[in-house]
Formats: structure tokens, C-alpha cells, sequence
């Protein structure tokens, strides 16, 4: 007899427990990681050929962006808005096929993990492999590093609060060919 309750058992434990965490409750934490995973992936995408509108759009209002532990080097809508500018006057021209614009640089973003930490709050970081096209030699490697963001919701939106760039390796003479600093 004690052999044919134990399958009952187990499942009456495993039917409790999925009774502590309603369904919607998971499909709404999955839907959210996902939303903001979908931002960190859009990000890269709009750095490369968005406009700074769009660039500026993925961060709160207040938005803000640090360098490896740094000070903040840019913060708020209009400051996104001009460093997004100064980064397509050098790396995108309007010369691609059907008037698109192209651009020599391309940010990979991988390695994504989300923390929600809130309803609407949320820590995430991935790694960011940026590449560029170096003249005729064709693709270079110009850094390699980690992005480790805050998010918020706002009016039903990811939004990335704080960036901050964690540069593990770059590639010097390349950026400053580039017009780095």
C-alpha cells in the first residue's frame, strides 16, 4: 500500500507547490525578461542604424550612461539624443542600398541575464562585442565588454535608467584611428 501512495504523493506536492505561484504570475515574469532582453538586443541595433530619437527612446528621460565605475558621462534625453548624433556623423553614412542607412559598426550583444527586482523594476547585464569595418582590411575587432544595466517600466515600456559600460578589452590604435579618445 505504501508503495501505490507514494506516486499520489508526489503529485499532490507537486500540485501544491505550483499552486503557490499562479500561472499568470510566471507567464508575466517570462514576459517581462523577455521584453527586456528584447530591449538590450534593440539597443545594439539602434546604435548601429537608428536615429538618435530612436537611441534616445530605449532610456527613461533621465537616462544615463557610465564608463567602467566611472563618473556618469551622459544623462538625460537631450544628452542621448547629441551623443547618438556625434556617433552616426562619424560611423553611418546615408549610402547604403535603397537609401538606407549604413553604418561600419556593429554592437553584438550576448549573454543576456535578467534580475527582476520589482513590478516594475529590473537588473540585467550582458556582454557587448563591438566591430568595425576597418578599410579595405574588411571587419575589426574594436572592443569587447559587458553592459550592466538598471531597467524600469514606464506607461507599459522597458526602459534602460542606467548603463554602465564595463570595457574589458579594447583594441587602442584601432579607436583612436576611429577617433576615439
Amino acid at each position: 500500500m505504501r508503495v501505490f501512495l507514494k506516486p499520489f504523493a508526489a503529485s499532490a506536492a507537486l500540485l501544491a507547490v505550483s499552486l503557490v505561484v499562479p500561472a499568470s504570475a510566471k507567464a508575466s515574469e517570462a514576459e517581462d525578461r523577455f521584453a527586456i532582453m528584447e530591449l538590450m538586443d534593440r539597443y545594439g541595433v539602434v546604435h548601429d542604424f537608428g536615429s538618435p530619437d530612436e537611441y534616445a527612446d530605449l532610456f527613461t528621460p533621465d537616462g544615463e550612461i557610465a564608463i567602467s565605475g566611472g563618473p556618469v558621462v551622459v544623462k538625460g534625453r537631450d544628452a542621448l539624443v547629441a551623443q547618438a548624433k556625434r556617433d552616426h556623423e562619424k560611423y553611418v553614412s546615408p549610402t547604403g542600398p535603397n537609401g538606407e542607412n549604413e553604418s561600419f559598426m556593429r554592437h553584438i550583444v550576448t549573454n543576456r541575464l535578467v534580475k527582476l527586482t520589482g513590478a516594475d523594476s529590473a537588473e540585467g547585464s550582458c556582454y557587448v562585442i563591438t566591430l568595425v569595418r576597418d578599410g579595405s582590411n574588411g571587419p575589426a575587432l574594436l572592443s569587447f565588454g559587458r553592459y550592466a544595466d538598471r531597467y524600469v517600466r514606464q506607461a507599459g515600456e522597458w526602459k534602460i535608467a542606467h548603463r554602465e559600460i564595463k570595457l574589458d578589452f579594447g583594441n587602442q590604435a584601432l579607436g583612436e584611428k576611429l577617433g576615439f579618445r
